[in-house]
C-alpha cells in the first residue's frame, strides 16, 4: 500500500508492528538501529496489550480498558526514538496505553494502574482511561471524547510563555472531529500561534460506528479536510495526511511539525489512517449489581 492511503482492514494481519518498516529498510540501513529502537517500542506495546486482556479476563484489571492494538506506529512515531524530549507535552485520550509507553512511562506501574494498585502513576486510582506521569510530559488520558484539543491549547500556550522550545502533541480519534471543540482548538491555536501538533489516530470506526455513516467531509472518511480556513497559521505543509501503520511515515511527518513548533511557526495537524485490531473495548470488571443498575 501507498502513504497516505489506509491499508485494508485485516490486510497487516496480527503481526502488522513488522509491516510496518520492513519496506524502508533497504533504502535505511545507516537507520538500522533506529528501526530496531522503533520496531522494538512497538512490539512492547503489543505485547503490554495482549497481556493486558489477558489479565482483564483473569479479573486484574478494574473497570475497563481500550486497547490499542493495530496503532502502535502512530504512538511509536510520535512519541518514540527521540522525537519529543520529557519537558515535551503529550495529552492522549481513552486508547492511550501506547502513547504512555512511547514516551517512556515504565510498563510496571502501568499495569498497577490498571489494576488498581497503590505503586500505579495515579495511585491506583485512575485505571486505564487515566494514565498520567507527569516526569515524563505525559499530562494524561481521560475518557471525555476530544478533551486532548482544548488540554493540549493549554499546555501549548504555557510552553509558549516559557519560551524554551518545549511542544505539546494533542491526540484524538476520528470522532473527536465532529465535536465543536475541533474547530475551537484549532481557532485558538492558530490565532495564538501555539506550538501545538494536533496528531488525528483515525482508525475508520467510532466505537462500532463505520466514519462513513457519521462524518461529511470533502474527502469521504478523511478529517483532514476539516483543518482548512485558519489562513497562514495552519498551511497546507503542516496539514498532513499519512499511512498510520507506516511507522517510518508516521515519524517523518511528527518530526517536521514538531520542528515547526520548536520555531515558533504555530500548529500542525497530522492525520494517520490507521485501524485497531480488537473490539472499542475489553469490557468491563465491575460487580453484578453495578451492571443491572
Amino acid at each position: 500500500h501507498t502513504r497516505g492511503c489506509a491499508p485494508a482492514r485485516g490486510e497487516l494481519g496480527r503481526h502488522a508492528a513488522h509491516y510496518c518498516i520492513t519496506r524502508h529498510a533497504a533504502s535505511a540501513s545507516d537507520s538500522t538501529p533506529l528501526l530496531l529502537r522503533l520496531y522494538e517500542e512497538m512490539l512492547r506495546i503489543r505485547l503490554f496489550e495482549q497481556r493486558c486482556v489477558e489479565l482483564f479476563d483473569r479479573k486484574f484489571v478494574k473497570g475497563t480498558a481500550h486497547s490499542c492494538e493495530g496503532q502502535e506506529a502512530t504512538a511509536v512515531g510520535v512519541c518514540g526514538g527521540g522525537l519529543l524530549t520529557e519537558r515535551d507535552f503529550v495529552l492522549s485520550h481513552h486508547r492511550g496505553h501506547g502513547h504512555v509507553l512511547a514516551k517512556g512511562a515504565d510498563m510496571g506501574r502501568c499495569l498497577a494502574e490498571l489494576g488498581g494498585r497503590r505503586d500505579g502513576y495515579c495511585g491506583g486510582m485512575g485505571g486505564s482511561m487515566h494514565l498520567a506521569d507527569l516526569s515524563k510530559g505525559v499530562l494524561g488520558a481521560n475518557g471525555v471524547v476530544g478533551a486532548s484539543l482544548a488540554l493540549g491549547c493549554g499546555a501549548g500556550l504555557a510552553a509558549k510563555y516559557e519560551g524554551k522550545g518545549r511542544v505539546a502533541v494533542a491526540f484524538f480519534g476520528d470522532g473527536a472531529s465532529n465535536q465543536g471543540l475541533f474547530h475551537e482548538a484549532l481557532n485558538m491555536a492558530a490565532v495564538w500561534r501555539l506550538p501545538v501538533v494536533f496528531f488525528c489516530e483515525n482508525n475508520q470506526v467510532g466505537l462500532s460506528t463505520d466514519i462513513m455513516d457519521v462524518m461529511a467531509s470533502d474527502e469521504m472518511g478523511k478529517v483532514l479536510p476539516r483543518a482548512q480556513g485558519y489562513g497562514d497559521a495552519l498551511p497546507t505543509d503542516r496539514r498532513l495526511c499519512v499511512d498510520g501503520s507506516d511507522v517510518v511515515a508516521v515519524r517523518e511527518a511528527a518530526a517536521y511539525c514538531i520542528g515547526e513548533a520548536r520555531a515558533g511557526k504555530g500548529p500542525s495537524v497530522v492525520e494517520a489512517l490507521t485501524f485497531r485490531h480488537g473490539s472499542h473495548n475489553v469490557g468491563q470488571n465491575l460487580p453484578e449489581s453495578t451492571l443491572s443498575d
